[in-house]
């Protein structure tokens, strides 16, 4: 349908009513004859008398009526400052994942600047060769739909690896491309973690011995069983978890101890108070 600004409908209302017919109406005009006769009648219907002189037109015999529905709703919606888009992802966290959040933040609501110049910055994530995150848009003509450059591809095999990251207020740290972890490495770590939960047994024992003698004072010789000493994960036993994720070893040997402790030294050289 044929959009008429209000000045196009009063010309029409005002030859119609002084009887001007239709063909004569559309030669000046421009509009259709059954629309000439919808805009007359909406305008007699709204107060408009034909018959009054002299004539008396207002704006609200030409106006469009008001819409009802989604229209309305999205530009009330609009007015108010929400728009449509996709929700933001995020992991989901936990109660206490929340708690402590909100105690690490009241915890540092009174930092400067400064103070958060001191600290160091680090992350990793995933990447995916030859993808991008996010909803893809593009611009195209109706015909151009299978153009090569207007196709998002998808492959069957691609290259997904675990980067790792840090920075400063005013430096680059160093990076690293997680790799899987090869059979002699997984070798050399089960080694060198068996060796040293060989030294450290003896001195999580002596803790115990200690920890268990001062709780059972009050005890005095009470019948039951004796507490009897175990070397496992729960008395300090270090182990590796299943799978080939990155554990606190690669994150150890591979990240910790050769690159984020030398950078952090760096950092503190210029900022005594850098912090991890």
């Amino acid at each position: 349908m044929v959009y008429h600004d209000n000045s196009t409908r009063a010309a029409v209302v005002v030859l119609k009513a002084i009887g001007k017919p239709n063909h004569e109406i559309t030669g000046l005009t421009g509009v259709e004859k059954r629309t000439i006769n919808s805009i007359y009648a909406r305008a007699i219907e709204r107060g408009f008398d034909p018959g009054l002189r002299p004539l008396q037109l207002e704006d609200k015999h030409l106006e469009d009526a008001h819409r009802s529905g989604r229209p309305s709703k999205r530009r009330v919606l609009r007015e108010e400052g929400f728009r449509k888009t996709k929700p933001t992802r995020k992991p989901g966290l936990t109660k206490q994942m929340r708690e402590e959040r909100y105690r690490w933040c009241l915890e540092h609501v009174d930092w400067t600047l400064e103070d958060w110049k001191n600290v160091i910055w680090s992350d990793e994530t995933s990447v995916v060769l030859n993808y991008r995150r996010g909803g893809y848009r593009i611009w195209r003509k109706a015909d151009e739909a299978f153009v090569r450059s207007c196709i998002r591809e998808r492959w069957k095999g691609y290259s997904e690896f675990m980067f790792w990251g840090c920075f400063s207020y005013d430096k680059k740290g160093p990076c690293h491309c997680w790799t899987p972890e090869t059979n002699k490495e997984k070798e050399a770590a089960t080694t060198w973690i068996d060796e040293l939960n060989e030294k450290l047994e003896p001195i999580k024992k002596a803790e115990w011995e200690l920890e268990n003698g001062i709780r059972r004072l009050d005890l005095r010789n009470k019948p039951g069983r004796q507490p009897q000493w175990r070397w496992n994960k729960r008395t300090g036993k270090l182990s590796r978890r299943d799978g080939s994720g990155i554990d606190w070893y690669r994150y150890q040997t591979v990240i910790l101890l050769p690159k984020l402790i030398p950078f952090a030294k760096e950092c503190k050289a210029n900022r005594p108070r850098t912090v991890v």
